[in-house]
């Protein structure tokens, strides 16, 4: 996810990062989430930099730049931005967010702590806000979680899926990715013909605060995430545990 609004097609930062591992047979997906300021080798750089600086570089370099940190291959990526998330959520009719905190974003809107039922614009907020919380990034990455998970609740209801041709066609526009069509319409005839239900687990990478210099911006240090290896390896594994 690119931190712009309009064209999804321009190039930005990559401010939220993550890999969903799906297993079509088990029916369990896994959403590994990776901090945006982790300190991690820039994928053809042969240096260091934070996650979301990859962006800049194209969605390979994000691509790779995971791959080498996770050490797997990613098939596919789906890359959406301000707009984007607005525009799906609000072609799915709204969602229902699971909230574990009580709060008010920075543009006003209120959660409560449970599950809220939030439009595009709504959303939006709700997945940005970072200052009302202790945690700032750490609870943000949790809330993005909770937001995927409640637009894949949404999408694969009876109601929702079902009419899924004019939902892509609404969306077309709304989302970059190396998925061919074929491939997309191909799983949700598969959700449509089994109606299985899915096992949907979150997990987050971890580090320690700290200030280095970083490739795209060598002049002074930043703010980075110094990754935790001990969530490194777990996330591994659990990808691994998902897709076996």
């Amino acid at each position: 996810g690119i931190d712009t609004y309009g064209k999804v097609s321009s190039v930005s930062r990559s401010d939220v990062n993550m890999v969903l591992s799906i297993n079509p047979k088990t029916h369990k997906i896994l959403i590994t989430s990776i901090p945006r300021d982790y300190y991690v080798n820039l994928a053809g750089k042969n240096a260091k930099d934070k996650l979301t600086h990859a962006g800049i570089y194209g969605v390979d370099t994000s691509v790779k730049t995971l791959e080498e940190l996770l050490d797997i291959k990613i098939n596919y990526y789906i890359k959406v931005n301000f707009t984007s998330l607005i525009k799906v959520v609000d072609a799915l009719g709204g969602v229902n967010v699971y909230s574990n905190y009580q709060f008010t974003s920075i543009d006003g809107y209120n959660y409560k702590k449970g599950y809220n039922t939030v439009n595009g614009e709504k959303a939006l907020s709700f997945v940005r806000e970072r200052k009302a919380f202790n945690g700032g990034d750490r609870v943000r990455i949790e809330n993005q979680a909770n937001m995927i998970k409640a637009m894949i609740d949404k999408a694969i209801s009876p109601a929702i899926i079902t009419k899924y041709n004019s939902l892509l066609k609404t969306l077309s526009n709304s989302f970059v990715t190396n998925l061919e069509m074929e491939e997309i319409t191909e799983f949700i005839k598969m959700q449509v013909d089994e109606m299985p239900n899915w096992d949907i687990e979150n997990y987050s990478l971890n580090g320690h605060d700290d200030y280095q210099y970083t490739y795209s911006f060598g002049g002074a240090k930043l703010y980075v995430m110094t990754p935790d290896n001990e969530t490194v390896i777990n996330a591994q594994n659990k990808i691994k545990e998902t897709l076996n």
